[in-house]
């Protein structure tokens, strides 16, 4: 068997922390190298890959050659987010209408990945994670993550003095307590994940070595709490909704569901007060559905 070797437009750039040059690939270089070649082991010989829309959706992202890998259009090189964009939106309207013969899916996929539109690493196998700088699955390197714990956690302190703040809505004050509750299921679950933690946040397991399989486990829990706790005679055997809504959204980050952390940039849940997250975490739900 012949394998497929890679060639990186890339090769002569010298900061790999940085997104290809000159291009709309907004992932660093290394994680593009990493992971188009583990795309192309997938391939026996260079015929296969040739004929791949897969294979041909690196390459002209990348402005190794004029023809999109969906339309079969010429373009600019390397061509503009909008010409990605327009690739992307003919493949979805491909798939919609039920045309999944040409695999023009498998290309968008990699293009929605580039682009940044899409987290979720666009190859087989185990341990995707670490192409990216994660570790098992999760695309999150462990500095992303001690980020967001650490955001998280200041913010925790500052819920309760809100919630005194005698000028403040009436309203408020609910909302307070429940980004609490939010931001608790965030730092449980992040603290976890990194080892800080020895029990999963909701089950309370204590997993010998942390696998997908737990963290997709343990989201699923978190669900079961949101939608249990809704009801009254359920309310005081669980913990609090909102504690789940951070576990949920928390793990469906770390595993590239959505391209929104699970706090905005001040530590702020979904309830907090002048906060964008509520509609980043509507767009998360609808992603982890068609996932």
């Amino acid at each position: 068997m012949t394998r497929v070797t890679v060639t990186f437009v890339g090769d002569g750039q010298v900061d790999d922390a940085a997104p290809p040059h000159g291009t709309a690939i907004v992932r660093p270089l290394r994680h593009v190298r990493a992971v188009r070649e583990r795309h192309a082991l997938r391939f026996a010989d260079p015929a296969e890959a040739a004929t791949s829309r897969s294979a041909r959706a690196w390459a002209w992202a990348l402005g190794e050659n004029t023809t999109a890998p969906v339309t079969d259009r010429q373009t600019a090189v390397p061509p503009r987010r909008s010409d990605i964009e327009a690739e992307i939106a003919a493949a979805d309207e491909r798939r919609l209408r039920g045309d999944r013969e040409n695999r023009a899916e498998a290309a968008a996929t990699i293009l929605r990945w580039l682009i940044g539109d899409d987290d979720h690493v666009p190859v087989r196998g185990e341990n995707r994670g670490e192409l990216v700088g994660g570790f098992g699955d999760i695309v999150r390197s462990p500095q992303e993550i001690a980020d967001i714990l650490a955001l998280a956690t200041q913010r925790q302190p500052r819920v309760p003095a809100t919630d005194r703040d005698a000028d403040a809505d009436p309203d408020d004050p609910q909302m307070v307590r429940q980004d609490a509750d939010y931001l608790d299921g965030v730092v449980a679950t992040l603290a976890w994940v990194l080892g800080e933690r020895p029990e999963s946040p909701i089950t309370r397991i204590h997993p010998h070595e942390l696998t997908t399989r737990d963290l997709k486990a343990e989201r699923v829990h978190a669900e079961d709490i949101i939608e249990q706790a809704r009801h009254p005679w359920m309310a005081d055997r669980l913990p609090r909704p909102w504690c789940g809504e951070g576990v949920k959204f928390t793990i469906t980050w770390l595993l590239g569901d959505s391209t929104a952390p699970p706090v905005d940039p001040v530590g702020r849940g979904p309830y907090g007060q002048d906060t964008d997250l509520p509609a980043m975490l509507r767009d998360a739900c609808a992603r982890q559905r068609r996932s």
